[in-house]
């Protein structure tokens, strides 16, 4: 009985010994860390998937006072950068030691120029850096999104009666931007805004729902993917059958193009002849659609409400809106460059609402941190996981005073040239940047053009006055569907 006691305690002690080494990893290479339990580190404070709560919670307790600080998602060490510049050196200057971003499993859909590494991530971002211009995102893209920016305002003028009514403004919108989102990346010609009962948006939501799921356990398979695959556990990020579609799609897609001799202004047709796999056709063209699907639908919700409950600003957007295109005549790409305080509402939106909370790079190999002459030289490890918070960097007052509030004005030229050049981040910053921004933003502008031109909206009573964030999602997007009030303009 004595042995086995002292074998228990030995054990206790052992494990008690790992857990305290492991949780003040940080503190033993010299860094601040936020505080961690003994036996549960950070546990209680993964609350989100995309982890904004940790990140602010670091960011504010150490911004000031070091370049970083660590943090723990279960066992495993993350760095948070606190300082612009460190982040400036991170993503642009010494991009070459922080080229790959976390891993994720090997599949179909997600073998992208998102998730790639290494050389195969130097060669898709070479091919789609000549697709991704603005000269091909006018010639390919702005008349296909145009025409399902007419479909989203032919619905609204059906549901909107003379004396306005009340529209769940995100249902519709995302409609929107599957549909632009489809026809641009595989040439898939539907309307959603018509039948919500299409096969296509049937799988298509399928990726949303996603979000499902015990938040804490969905962080463990992220962190500690390679593990799982070691132990060949049957983890996936999309369900099969959601695979097998997309690649049916564009296998038909192509055959059909092939057989009738059809050339399409399409994204798929733009990588057709790069000596690609059609595994490879099928995960370049479902990434183009989910990042313009899921983001410029959620920018696009959140725009409307901030201009909803900001009447002023909407009103001023809409004046400029108006003038432009009277002089043009109709919407067209020249005149779409024209809309200045447009473009800096956008960017206000995604300030307010980036697409994502932070932007996670790994240390390809050990990195010393900047350091005053004299002082102890502070290096990450190699694969150090780090993450630079935007959404708490976009909310920091010293940089945006009264970050709550919405003011495209922050965004006027004279003001943004008095800000660090990565105090805005929402299409992230350097080689790694969103290479799709272009089209992501075109989307959005499309959209909010046909709308506020026609349309003027404000706020239900007794909805929350800020947009609830869906928890469980990468993206982030508001958790719930969007009332406004809707009324007609007069003529």
């Amino acid at each position: 009985m004595g042995f086995v006691l002292i074998l228990l305690t030995s054990l206790l002690s052992g494990v008690l010994g790992y857990l305290r080494c492991k949780y003040n990893y940080w503190q033993i290479n010299g860094m601040k860390q936020l505080r961690a339990h003994f036996l549960f580190g950070h546990f209680v404070k993964l609350k989100s998937l995309h982890l904004s709560e940790l990140l602010q919670e670091t960011y504010e307790a150490f911004k000031g006072s070091a370049l970083l600080a660590g943090s723990y998602i279960y066992l495993r060490p993350i760095a948070v950068v606190l300082d612009l510049d460190l982040a400036k050196r991170i993503l642009i200057e010494d991009c070459d030691k922080f080229v790959d971003r976390q891993n994720s499993c090997n599949e179909t859909l997600t073998d992208n120029l998102f998730n790639a590494q290494g050389e195969e991530w130097s060669k898709l971002r070479k091919l789609q850096a000549q697709i991704f211009t603005s000269g091909m995102m006018r010639k390919n893209m702005f008349e296909t999104i145009t025409k399902s920016a007419n479909n989203l305002e032919e619905r609204f003028r059906e549901l909107v009666s003379p004396h306005g009514c009340v529209l769940d403004v995100q249902e519709l919108l995302d409609c929107y931007s599957m549909d632009a989102s489809a026809k641009c990346a595989f040439g898939s010609h539907i309307n959603s805004l018509r039948d919500d009962q299409l096969e296509f948006r049937v799988q298509a939501q399928k990726i949303l729902r996603n979000s499902d799921g015990n938040i804490r356990w969905r962080l463990f398979k992220l962190y500690y993917w390679s593990i799982l695959a070691k132990l060949k556990l049957p983890i996936q990020s999309h369900d099969k059958n959601i695979t097998e579609y997309f690649r049916r799609i564009v296998k038909e897609q192509m055959e059909l193009r092939q057989l009738g001799n059809i050339k399409r202004n399409d994204y798929l047709e733009l990588l057709v002849g790069n000596d690609l796999t059609l595994e490879q056709l099928t995960s370049q063209t479902f990434e183009l659609f989910v990042s313009g699907y899921e983001t410029s639908s959620s920018i696009l919700t959140c725009a409307l409400f901030e201009l909803a409950k900001h009447p002023a600003v909407q009103q001023k957007l809409r004046k400029e809106l108006t003038i432009i295109l009277r002089k043009h005549g109709q919407l067209t790409y020249e005149a779409m460059l024209e809309m200045r305080y447009l473009e800096q509402t956008i960017t206000e939106t995604l300030r307010k609402y980036p697409a994502l909370a932070s932007l996670i790079r790994i240390t390809a190999e050990e990195y010393t941190l900047p350091s005053a002459p004299g002082d102890i030289p502070l290096i990450l490890d190699k694969d150090t996981i780090v993450h630079i918070p935007v959404h708490a960097i976009h909310y920091d007052a010293e940089i945006y005073p009264q970050p709550k509030l919405f003011r495209p004005e922050r965004f006027d030229v004279s003001n943004c040239l008095q800000r660090h050049s990565m105090a805005f981040l929402g299409f992230g910053a350097g080689p790694r940047q969103c290479i799709g921004q272009h089209f992501g933003r075109l989307l959005i502008k499309i959209g909010l053009i046909q709308l506020l031109a026609q349309y003027q909206f404000s706020c239900v009573p007794g909805f929350p006055d800020e947009l609830p964030i869906n928890k469980g999602n990468m993206i982030l997007r508001p958790s719930q569907g969007v009332p406004l009030k809707v009324m007609r303009l007069s003529e």
